[in-house]
């Protein structure tokens, strides 16, 4: 299968080469070049047990590796992705985040955790994938000793309206109990009750990231950083390509 996919894919980029999202130079989805001249932050500050990233209430901060504003080559990567499905750009985002990784000392010693944000069924159907996951995957890939675990503990209870459209108020609205503990990793709580509670206990010898492309106004992992919370987790990050700042 792995033989076919890849004759499938070389047939694919000689008779349509791949050209690049920024400056259209054909060879990659993602030129070598528009990688070097992104504009990199410096590492994440490591808030300490009384501070928090002030824009979240449930997250304990949000870590990402480039700013979105100064650098169009990943709003065109991102776009790419999501609404054209090219997939492959996630092996350059997974890059991008690892050497984050790689570079936060809370990280030293740690088993990683990735949660993908879940799309809801309807546009996963749609869109073929989610692009979160196929992220966190690349990402897991990445980190050489193995270190690195996905592990799908939330899924979409409801279908919102796309994120995108809204304003900052409305998002957090849209997305208010749109996440759950997705029902493989649940139990009831009590005999015949409703309320159900994550059987994936939380360790503090791991480090969790709930991973999505970009962080904007942060709702969408705030509201799934709720969901943790709420189910024991003690310590919740945020694990992005580029955030947005409005």
């Amino acid at each position: 299968m792995r033989l076919l996919e890849t004759l499938k894919a070389f047939i694919l980029n000689t008779l349509f080469p791949p050209v690049c999202v920024s400056c259209k130079k054909e060879g990659d989805f993602l030129c070598e070049d528009c990688l070097k001249s992104l504009d990199k932050k410096k590492i994440h500050p490591i808030y300490s047990k009384t501070e928090k990233d002030p824009d979240f209430h449930f997250l304990d901060g949000v870590i990402y590796a480039l700013d979105y504003a100064k650098n169009p080559q990943i709003q065109a990567a991102v776009k790419q992705l999501k609404y054209r499905f090219t997939q492959e750009l996630a092996e350059h985002f997974s890059n991008l985040i690892a050497e984050k990784i790689g570079d936060l000392t809370m990280a030293k010693n740690k088993r990683i955790i990735l949660i993908p944000v879940p799309l809801h069924r309807k546009r996963l159907n749609y869109r073929g994938f989610n692009q979160a996951e196929i992220i966190a995957k690349a990402v897991a890939n990445k980190m050489t000793d193995g270190k690195a675990d996905v592990i799908d503990l939330l899924e979409r209870s409801r279908e919102t309206q796309q994120q995108a459209k809204l304003d900052k108020a409305s998002r957090h609205k849209n997305l208010k109990d749109a996440f759950k503990i997705s029902d493989q990793f649940c139990h009831s709580d009590r005999s015949g009750g409703m309320n159900k509670k994550c059987v994936h206990e939380y360790s503090s010898s791991n480090l969790y990231f709930l991973v999505d492309d970009v962080c904007t106004t942060g709702s969408t992992l705030e509201n799934c950083g709720e969901v943790l919370k709420s189910n024991g987790f003690k310590k919740v990050y945020g694990l992005v390509i580029a955030r947005a700042f409005k």
